[in-house]
């Protein structure tokens, strides 16, 4: 933890700004209110002095609050720092520039074994010896010199006992920069020494070991050795005779003998466990004999025959392993000390090494053949160096490695082929180091090869010896470690990078015991994000940051782990301050500190998940009310046919709902209240439901609710009933009721019960359409739903309709429908229409007074296609407005030829139907003037005929445009009059020309006397707003005499003649017909 330094100054600063600040405010204020408030000199004398203690008592009170408050803080870091300092075993320590203690911990002070107060004030020539206290002053005068922070190792002499200390001391400077110190921390790492000379005396034991089994190795005539021996040992114990017997199977064999000239003593082969020298052997303990001659243990016959009497025997042993038997004998009774066992002893250990040095000599003699063999293949250099480092050997694998052959090296020495200049002196140094007596020198060398690449080989060199331990050469052995050496490399730069990506990462990390859970390490994201202190995360296992009732799965997981299996994933973590969090973990098995542990990295998720979470809502609800869309809806509806289809589902209906008038709401009252409204209709449907049902959103106005496992079909119509009801209150929307309804299509499905129609396969189904086979529990989703839109369709038209259900007669309907819609669509692209003319006759004349323009559909494969089936759809879809422009400029373009042919007769007129999307459209009066101006038409000749049902549509709108088209000169007529509801009222506010009486007034006239009223009341009407009549539908002389006696101008219908094409309403004008 950084401990930061109390800056003093700015402690001052901060005072005496806060004083001078509160002093003036007060000074200023407080003399002004006086003088403003009092007027008597005496009183205001006396009210300044109060007012100057007050100052002085808060002024006080301030600054005793600000010092208190500053001490206190002073108090926390002195005691944090305090802390640190006391809490460990290492001397911490500062001096002042003339070597006096000024501060020291306890470990100071119990290393040092003096009292604190004993230390302080005091320099080094007061605690320790003369010569210490002068090295350790000459130490701090060179630091305090350079102002360097230096680490090294010195020895400390303390009441006779010295001690050595890993130290490190640097300056201690004041605020100015100024050195006013020294500081120093000194670790004791005597035992640590002890141990390193200790391991330093087991190797140089190791290495005399080696040179002793080297000697052993190169003494090679083991009988004259043993002969010696035997010499020697009878010289020094003043024996008689000494016998050596080697073990051989399970017997002993004599191998060397001296003062015994017995042929048959010496073949004379002794059973371990029996006689004197199979007694040693099998006890592996030392024996003595007195007298031989008289012990029953001696079973050689030879040995009484000798009259040998004391006998001392000592078993040949090494590792544990029986050599044989070493012993010597006295013709007379011989007593044996301790020293001449014990050197009999020493002197069996010495023939133990002799036979088995020269037993290994002779068995390496076997094996020099085979072992230059394998020398010569295998993987490592082996190169033979005499002493003058010429190279006498060289193997393939040195020329593999080197690139060099054997007769390119041979006589040559490697420094001058294979050595850099910079390596050169070290294999003369190895040399040397091996020549005094070195078993074995270890290095790792750049060499050079043939080629002029540089490498990296690990070298194991070995002296040559000859058999008077003279070193006569050398024995190296060499392998590439370039590629490892490499790897090493990139292993440690990996190691540092992998320590700095564990402190710098920004994702949490720690490292935990396998075996106890308990944390060894963690970064500081980790202590960030969790909210634990470094100190508190050590104390802590991985139990402690997961929820309680995870530990089962903790658990499960650790056992994996200790099974080899590292699962990672996501786990559920607690931070701090108790907030539950996910989190992604990433883990890898390691080494830490000796111990098994894991290297953890997580990944906090939590706002990923949650956001996964809200757009899998997105995915499947509808926003705005909450309720699934169509996407869930289907998922659901495919659920009950699957359980369908596996018979564990009965019957089930689909509803689809549109809501009536939502557009109006919309624009007329808001959006808001559009959506409060789309709101309150899904809380009411969510009530009509159960709660296995689902009710869903499918469009702005659309909804669909799924029933399951209902009784019946009556069950689901009862549900459309109840729906309608729930749907017809009203609605409060900003403080006003709003009332809508609905149209509700029903599908049904019971396993394979044939209930209504699906969807057709192959080319049909791809198109969406209906087929006219039955629904059933293999259909679609799509099937079902797409059948409830149709049936809601077939509600919705019948305005009685509160529902329908879905039945073939209705997919024909809407797949005739659809068929019509397109070839109608096409026809205008094609310009399938032709235009018909009936024409109106003037009843006072009985001549031909004008044309009504009538468009008709001659389909290429149906031929002529009814008015009446094809304009209500036109007008339905929107393309009215196009027919009806190209019916305009057709009758017009004709107008103007019959007006130029017969320019004699009377000026004629064409009346055209103006619709109501026409009567709506922007721009309508510059496409008239355009069309009348292209034609050479005049506005008068022009009558456009709209109906009443147009003028209610475009009620405000409508009566101004009617009047820009009477500007135009254009004659206006209400077609079908008589038919509407509301336009009678309005009919003297508009600016009408004629009135046309529909054709279901005229066919009627002479069959029901209301019917002639009505037409007489109509004419009546008419000629009291200054506006002609045509009567439509004329058929019989009956009903022409009758129109004519009651004053209508014109008429139209059968009598006269149908609709005709051009050409032949050009021949009716030629023929000036009359009637």
């Amino acid at each position: 933890m950084k401990y930061e330094r109390p800056n003093t100054r700015d402690l001052a600063g901060n005072i005496v700004l806060i004083y001078t600040f509160f002093s003036g405010f007060w000074i200023i204020c407080s003399d002004r209110l006086l003088a403003l408030l009092i007027h008597d000199l005496t009183l205001l004398t006396k009210l300044q002095t109060v007012k100057g203690w007050v100052f002085v008592l808060l002024t006080s009170g301030l600054l005793y609050g600000l010092v208190r408050w500053r001490m206190r803080s002073l108090q926390e870091s002195n005691n944090l720092l305090q802390g640190i300092v006391e809490g460990t075993d290492d001397a911490i320590f500062v001096k002042d520039c003339a070597g006096r203690y000024v501060m020291l911990n306890s470990a100071t002070a119990q290393h040092i074994d003096k009292l604190r107060s004993q230390i302080l004030g005091r320099d080094d020539t007061a605690l320790f010896s003369p010569d210490t206290a002068r090295e350790i002053m000459e130490i701090d005068r060179s630091i305090l010199a350079t102002g360097e922070t230096r680490s090294f190792e010195e020895s400390v002499t303390i009441n006779g006992s010295t001690r050595t200390y890993h130290s490190t001391k640097g300056v201690y400077r004041d605020s100015k920069h100024n050195v006013i110190g020294l500081i120093g921390i000194a670790r004791d790492i005597t035992e640590r020494k002890l141990l390193l000379e200790e391991l330093k005396r087991d190797k140089e034991d190791l290495a005399a070991l080696n040179t002793v089994t080297a000697n052993g190795i190169s003494t090679l005539n083991l009988q004259e050795l043993l002969d010696v021996m035997l010499e020697r040992i009878v010289e020094v114990m003043q024996a008689d005779a000494a016998t050596i017997r080697l073990k051989k199977d399970d017997s002993l064999q004599i191998c060397a003998s001296i003062g015994i000239e017995n042929d048959d003593y010496i073949r004379y082969p002794i059973p371990i466990g029996q006689g004197f020298a199979g007694t040693i052997a099998a006890t592996r303990q030392p024996f003595y004999i007195e007298d031989a001659q008289i012990d029953s243990r001696v079973i050689n016959p030879f040995i009484k025959q000798s009259k040998i009497r004391t006998m001392l025997g000592v078993p040949l042993e090494r590792n544990g392993n029986l050599i044989g038997v070493l012993h010597v004998k006295w013709l007379s009774i011989h007593s044996v000390s301790d020293r001449k066992l014990h050197l009999l002893e020493i002197t069996a250990e010495r023939c133990t090494m002799a036979i088995l040095n020269a037993q290994l000599y002779e068995h390496a003699l076997q094996l020099q053949e085979r072992l230059q063999l394998q020398i010569d293949h295998m993987p490592l250099a082996c190169i033979v160096n005499n002493q003058e480092l010429q190279l006498t050997d060289w193997n393939p694998a040195a020329e593999r490695i080197f690139g060099f052959t054997k007769e390119e090296v041979l006589g040559a020495n490697p420094c001058d082929l294979i050595t850099p200049p910079t390596v050169r002196s070290l294999v003369k140094k190895t040399f040397q180091q091996l020549e005094a007596g070195q078993a074995t020198a270890h290095s790792i060398n750049e060499n050079l090869t043939k080629d002029g690449r540089t490498i990296i080989c690990e070298w194991y060199s070995t002296p040559l010896k000859a058999a008077d331990g003279t070193v006569v050469g050398m024995l190296s052995m060499a392998q590439d470690i370039t590629d490892r050496h490499a790897t090493e490399v990139a292993l440690q730069d990996s190691e540092q990078r992998y320590r700095t990506l564990f402190e710098s990462n920004p994702h949490p990390m720690w490292v935990y015991d396998t075996d106890t859970l308990a944390f060894l390490a963690v970064n500081d994201a980790a202590i960030h994000h969790y909210g634990y202190s470094r100190e508190e995360f050590l104390s802590m296992t991985i139990r402690d940051i997961r929820p309680p009732e995870d530990i089962p799965a903790l658990l499960k997981h650790l056992t994996q782990i200790s099974h080899g299996l590292h699962v990672d994933g996501v786990w559920r973590h607690c931070k701090q301050d108790g907030t539950i969090i996910d989190v992604e973990i990433t883990s890898h098995p390691l080494v830490f500190s000796g111990r098994q542990a894991e290297v953890v990295l997580a990944n906090d998720i939590t706002q990923r998940k949650q956001a996964e979470e809200q757009l899998r809502r997105y995915a499947f609800y509808e926003p705005l009310t909450g309720l699934p869309n169509q996407a869930l809806f289907l998922e659901r509806l495919e659920q009950q046919l699957e359980q369908a289809r596996c018979g564990k589902a009965g019957l089930f209906a689909v509803l689809f709902l549109e809501l009536e008038r939502f557009e109006l709401v919309k624009y007329s009252v808001g959006h808001l209240a559009a959506d409060q409204l789309i709101i309150t209709t899904a809380q009411r449907l969510e009530k009509c439901i159960k709660p296995t049902d689902t009710v869903a959103r499918l469009g702005a106005d659309e909804f669909a609710i799924l029933l399951t496992d209902i009784q019946d079909s009556n069950e689901a119509t009862n549900m459309a009933d109840y729906v309608h009801q729930q749907l017809v209150l009203p609605f409060t929307l900003n403080g006003r009721e709003i009332f809508s309804t609905t149209s509700i299509g029903i599908a049904f499905c019971e396993k394979d019960k044939l209930v209504s129609s699906t969807l057709k396969s192959s080319k049909e189904l791809s198109n969406r359409s209906l087929a006219a086979t039955p629904l059933t529990c293999s259909n679609r989703p799509e099937d079902f739903l797409r059948a409830a839109d149709t049936a809601r369709h077939h509600a919705k038209m019948q305005s009685h309709l509160r529902h329908a259900v879905f039945n073939p007669a209705m997919h024909e309907q809407a797949v005739a429908r659809f068929q019509l819609e397109t070839d109608l669509r096409r026809a205008i692209e094609q310009e399938q229409f032709q235009v018909h003319y009936q024409p109106i006759v003037s009843m006072e004349t009985g001549e031909i007074s004008g044309f009504e323009a009538l468009v008709r559909w001659t389909h290429p494969t149906r031929g002529i296609v009814s008015p009446v089936e094809f304009i209500p759809l036109a007008e339905e879809t929107g393309l009215i407005g196009l027919i009806d422009w190209w019916v305009l400029r057709e009758a017009c373009a004709q107008l103007g030829v019959w007006q130029q042919e017969f320019a004699t007769i009377k000026p004629l007129t064409m009346s055209v139907n103006l619709s109501g999307v026409q009567l709506g459209q922007l721009g309508l009066l510059e496409r008239l003037d355009q069309i009348l101006r292209k034609t050479g038409v005049s506005g008068h000749s022009l009558k456009l005929e709209i109906t009443e049902s147009s003028l209610l549509k475009n009620a405000s709108s409508g009566t101004a445009m009617l009047e820009h088209l009477k500007a135009l000169g254009i004659q206006l007529s209400i077609d079908d009059f008589g038919t509407g509801y509301s336009s009678l009222a309005r009919l003297h506010q508009l600016p009408i020309d004629t009135l046309k009486i529909d054709r279901s007034f005229v066919s009627r006239m002479g069959i029901e006397g209301d019917s002639l009223e009505i037409v007489r009341t109509i004419i009546t009407l008419a000629h009291s707003l200054q506006m002609d009549v045509i009567a439509e539908g004329i058929e019989t002389p009956q009903q022409l005499a009758q129109l004519r006696s009651l004053g209508c101008e014109y008429g139209q219908g059968y009598f006269f003649s149908k609709p005709v094409e051009q050409n032949s309403a050009t021949v009716l004008l030629r023929s000036q017909a009359q009637w």
